[in-house]
């Protein structure tokens, strides 16, 4: 896992380099405490991704198998959603490494925010597609719904 910081955007050589990215993301504003690589049922790392930062819903569909899960409680603001699909803003694929990083509470119980990044599988440019805070607790279970 390695991050090249020399161009213009960060990339990364591997999946994992996602929990890294985010941590230099957000350590200004809600650092991460938490992170979480999305992986289908069928063992691919390789997704789609829709989502709206401003509602705070996502969802990714794997290109293995096509299955869809939505991103922690993403499920439950869908049906009022806009959302975006992500590109690759250097190469233009749709295809990407998708993962979770959470700010949690000083008090550790809750999610204060949660932050969806992506690798491009072509090219390796890291970026955050999403971002939003989570309003109400208990919250803790939404980690493991990436």
């Amino acid at each position: 896992m390695t991050i090249d910081r020399s161009g213009e955007w960060w990339t990364g050589s591997d999946p994992g380099d996602l929990e890294e990215y985010l941590e230099a993301f957000t350590a200004e504003e809600y650092p991460i405490e938490q992170f979480r690589l999305a992986r289908c049922g069928c063992g691919s790392f390789a997704f789609r991704l829709d989502a709206n930062p401003n509602e705070g819903a996502a969802l990714r569909q794997c290109l293995s198998c096509s299955s869809r899960q939505y991103i922690c409680d993403s499920q439950e603001y869908w049906e009022d959603v806009e959302p975006e699909s992500w590109e690759c803003i250097e190469c233009g694929t749709d295809q990407t490494n998708v993962g979770v990083g959470f700010s949690l509470y000083d008090d550790g119980n809750d999610i204060r925010w949660l932050y969806v990044g992506v690798r491009c599988l072509q090219c390796g440019i890291l970026g955050c597609f999403a971002g939003w805070k989570i309003g109400y607790g208990p919250s803790l279970h939404l980690i493991n719904h990436v």
